[in-house]
């Protein structure tokens, strides 16, 4: 099972992600626009896990959020990794309390125990807006992509799930197989 640990998106999110495609992808062949629907917050990808370790890894899981409250996030801003000159990842970002961080890293300290290599990158909050084949002669794009005003109403976030990823021709598909509740307080 190709599986990850994630936050879901509202609909009217996915409206919004969708804007900069709508408005400004024309600027730029050679980007490959990630489709709203499927879009989510991940919070550790996991790869491949035997249906074996579900118990333990749910455990895990459920040990990493228990006790964090329910918190607030919003879309502010757009970004590009690695850097603007090479640019790889168009990304929306996100404003989100220290509570996202704290919960990821016991996240991040609970996939390590199971025996999962530490991530190497530290964790950034962002949601992937489009990946960037050839990044020679993107300029246009990434200026405009770095002033485009992605913006949306703070959301309140109540669970965290673990995804699997089904992927065929027609790309991935993700279905939520285990959902974990944040406390209320």
């Amino acid at each position: 099972m190709r599986l990850f640990i994630a936050i879901a998106l509202p609909e009217s999110w996915k409206q919004i992600l969708a804007e900069p495609e709508s408005k400004i992808g024309w600027l730029g062949g050679g980007v490959k626009w990630v489709e709203p629907r499927g879009m989510h917050l991940t919070l550790r990808f996991l790869g491949e896990v035997s249906e074996t370790d579900l118990p333990a890894l749910e455990a895990a899981i459920r040990s990493a959020v228990e006790g964090c409250p329910q918190f607030q996030m919003r879309i502010h801003g757009t970004g590009v990794f690695p850097n603007p000159r090479k640019p790889r990842v168009y990304w929306a970002g996100l404003e989100a309390p220290q509570g996202l961080m704290d919960m990821q890293a016991r996240i991040e300290k609970q996939m390590q125990s199971l025996g999962f290599e530490k991530e190497e990158n530290p964790f950034r909050p962002h949601l992937t807006l489009a990946r960037i084949k050839d990044p020679m002669r993107k300029e246009r794009m990434t200026d405009a992509i770095l002033n485009f005003r992605l913006e949306s109403d703070p959301i309140s976030l109540t669970e965290v799930l673990l995804m699997q990823s089904h992927l065929s021709r027609e790309g991935a598909h993700y279905e939520a197989i285990r959902r974990f509740p944040l406390s209320g307080g």
